[in-house]
């Protein structure tokens, strides 16, 4: 039972390793391409056609300026990734009164301000001030209220019209649409860098599992590793997210032949090898679940090993205690039995004289 368990923690410990460089790249590609901004700005561009902005062109520069805000921005130049449902409302009266630190040109200014005043808002800057100050009296009446709450219900008691019921009604579901768009453009991200990484590599998982089924001391060195960074991870108080330093699994793996880096010296003909196609494909789909799946399992694992092992030392114990006593006994009875017939029954005492 241990020895299958040690197998499927070995596997796992391998699979979460180039999962880890697989979120890496994710990240790094999301990251680098601004795409969860971009996103959100084809989200609130297509909110904004939805309140009454005519055209698409106006909607897209009025969504970038409100992400390209100095409160909103990831950086400078940079579009935001988060904005709450207040501050787009607050921010699209600054555009229109223009007052604030970002401005829009007069064709995308001229469009917003037709739509609020259409929608029951006429002067936006005298709105947004009314704004601030019902926010401080709430603040000032009911300090417990956090910033959130206090700016929902400014926006509520002073921009009461048809406008910000639009916007109440359609942020929340516009958000969740970009969210749901930017997960599936992700995990096609991370489909992908698990292609390279596992090609790259050649990472054959059904030929690391044989290879722990039969190797004991490359078993037992995989494993006692996991244990130990995992217990480290988990005494620095960080055991949700993998901190585990992939580099001596990798130098083991590579010594073993598990993996084949590009600069090793055949490293094309080996890729040529049909009998790891089988293994590449699956090594695939299991490291795109990513590192937090694996990471949860492995913990699981090792607790569950953790869990038999101290069964098993305390059942083997038993067992020789056991084996111990019952040794004592059939020793004892041995004896009784070996002793001759005429011995048993009463003796005299034979030294007695007279």
């Amino acid at each position: 039972m241990l020895k299958t368990l040690d197998i499927l923690i070995g596997a796992t410990m391998v699979l979460l390793l180039f999962s880890m460089a697989v979120t890496v790249i994710t990240q790094a590609v999301t990251s680098i391409g601004g795409r969860r901004g971009r996103h959100l700005k084809a989200g609130l561009a297509g909110l904004l056609q939805q309140l009454g902005i005519p055209t698409k062109d106006y909607a897209l520069k009025i969504a970038e300026t409100v992400l390209k805000h100095p409160m909103v921005a990831d950086g400078k130049g940079k579009l935001g990734s988060v904005i709450h449902r207040e501050e787009f409302t607050k921010l699209l009266l600054d555009f229109a009164s223009d007052q604030g630190a970002k401005t829009l040109d007069e064709d995308s200014k001229r469009a917003l301000t037709e739509v609020l005043a259409s929608n029951g808002i006429s002067d936006p800057g005298q709105t947004l001030k009314n704004i601030r100050a019902m926010a401080l009296k709430i603040e000032a009446s009911n300090p417990e209220l956090g910033n959130h709450a206090r700016d929902g219900l400014a926006v509520l008691h002073e921009a009461g019209s048809d406008f910000v019921a639009r916007v109440n009604s359609w942020f929340d579901q516009t958000i969740d649409r970009v969210s749901q768009r930017f997960t599936h453009y992700t995990h096609w991200i991370t489909l992908c860098a698990a292609v390279i990484v596992v090609v790259g590599v050649q990472l054959d998982i059904i030929a690391v599992v044989d290879r722990l089924s039969i190797d004991d001391q490359f078993r037992n060195g995989v494993v006692n590793k996991a244990i130990s960074d995992f217990s480290t991870a988990k005494l620095s108080g960080d055991a949700t997210e993998p901190t585990v330093d992939p580099h001596p699994y990798y130098n083991l793996l590579n010594q073993t032949g598990l993996i084949t880096l590009p600069v090793n010296r055949g490293w094309v003909q080996q890729l040529n090898d049909p009998r790891k196609i089988p293994g590449m494909l699956m090594a695939i789909l299991l490291i795109s679940l990513g590192a937090p799946f694996w990471y949860n399992i492995l913990k699981d694992l090792i607790g569950l090993r953790s869990t038999l092992a101290k069964k098993d030392d305390s059942q083997r114990a038993q067992r020789q205690a056991t084996q111990a006593g019952s040794n004592g006994a059939e020793s004892e009875t041995t004896a009784a039995v070996a002793a001759p017939a005429w011995l048993h029954g009463e003796r005299g005492d034979l030294a007695a004289v007279g």
